[in-house]
C-alpha cells in the first residue's frame, strides 16, 4: 500500500493485490486443518489444508515477481533492473513448474485418499521415489530460495522509518492570574485547554 501511495506501482497491480490478499489469508487460515484432522484417520481432510497453503505460496510468488516488474526494482545482487527481472522470471517459472507437479500430486491425495502411483515410482536418484524428489525441489523453491531472495531485496530497499511522536501539550493559565509568558505550570489533572476559575 505504501508503494502504491508513493506512486511506485500501477493501479492494476494494486487491484490485483487487493484480490489476492483475502484469498491467501483464507487459504493460509485453513492450513490449521493439518493439525485438526488426523492424517491416519482422514488423509483427504488432512491434506486439503496443505493444498491450500501450496496454492497460496504460488500466488505469493507470482505477486512478488509482478511487484519487481511493476516497480522497476533493482536488487544489488543482480546489478541492473533487467538482470533483476530475468532472475525474478527464472525463479517464478521454476516455482510454477515444480508447484504444478506438487499441487497435482496433492490434489490426487485429496480426491482419492492415497498417493498418486507415479509419486511412488523410483526416481533417477537411487533410493528416492519421485514424490520425495518433488518434495525436496519444492521445498528449495518455497522455503530456501524465498529466504535468500527476501534478504537481498531487503538490502536493496530503503528501510521503513517508524517515528512515534506526540503533540507538545499546551498549558493554559488560570483565569485572573498573570500569564504574561503565555504558559503556566502544568495542572495536577493534566493539560487543559480552558481557563479554570480561581478558588475563593
Amino acid at each position: 500500500m505504501l508503494s502504491y501511495q508513493r506512486g511506485e506501482l500501477t493501479k492494476w497491480f494494486w487491484t490485483f493485490s487487493k484480490i489476492v490478499f483475502p484469498i491467501n489469508v483464507f487459504l493460509c487460515s485453513q492450513f490449521r486443518m493439518i493439525f485438526v484432522v488426523i492424517a491416519y484417520l482422514d488423509v483427504q481432510g488432512h491434506t486439503a489444508g496443505f493444498l491450500g497453503l501450496q496454492i497460496a505460496l504460488v500466488l505469493v510468488a507470482i505477486q512478488n515477481t509482478l511487484y519487481v516488474y511493476d516497480s522497476n526494482e533493482c536488487v544489488k545482487l543482480f546489478g541492473t533492473i533487467r538482470n533483476t527481472r530475468i532472475a525474478g522470471l527464472t525463479y517464478v517459472i521454476g516455482d510454477l513448474a515444480i508447484s504444478a507437479v506438487k499441487v497435482t500430486a496433492t490434489i490426487y491425495v485429496v480426491r482419492n485418499g492415497r498417493g498418486a502411483p507415479w509419486t511412488l515410482a523410483p526416481s533417477f536418484i537411487p533410493g528416492q521415489c519421485v514424490g520425495q524428489l518433488v518434495d525436496k525441489v519444492w521445498m528449495i523453491f518455497n522455503a530456501v530460495l524465498p529466504l535468500i531472495i527476501s534478504y537481498n531485496r531487503a538490502k536493496s530497499e530503503y528501510p521503513l522509518d517508524i517515528a512515534i511522536t506526540s503533540e507538545e501539550p499546551t498549558y493554559i493559565g488560570i483565569a485572573g492570574e498573570d500569564n504574561s509568558t503565555g504558559e503556566s505550570a502544568p495542572l495536577n489533572e493534566g493539560s487543559y485547554k480552558i481557563y479554570c476559575l480561581k478558588d475563593e
